[in-house]
């Protein structure tokens, strides 16, 4: 097993967000390592963003023979949940630079 304690506050949190923990950068040390080695229940809160970091990777993955060589990004990996990785105001840069897509952003983060 992985000992965490070696990890940092930013490390943690990178590596929580990058598995489907929804935590906050200020989360303490000690809870983050607590979710990720199971001993306590991560919270069951979905950030806002997380459904239009769903709704990127969508339209990325529907497009991916036209956009795939132009990423440069996490989600060049082609994981439908590359978009964990990113901090929120990245996903908030993404959905603005894809603004005349929003409609298709919008019905895809339904999903």
């Amino acid at each position: 097993m992985f000992d965490f304690t070696c990890c940092n506050q930013t490390e943690l949190y990178q590596v929580c967000r990058r598995v489907g923990i929804p935590v906050t950068p200020s989360t303490p040390k000690e809870e983050m390592i607590a979710y990720l080695l199971g001993e306590k229940d991560p919270p069951n809160v979905e950030n806002i963003f997380d459904s239009w970091r769903n709704g990127i990777m969508g339209f990325l993955l529907d497009h991916w023979s036209v956009v795939a060589s132009q990423l440069t990004c996490p989600a060049k990996s082609g994981d439908p949940r590359a978009c964990y990785q990113c901090v929120d105001a990245q996903v908030i840069s993404c959905v603005v630079q894809q603004s005349p897509y929003d409609q298709k952003l919008i019905e895809l983060r339904r999903k």
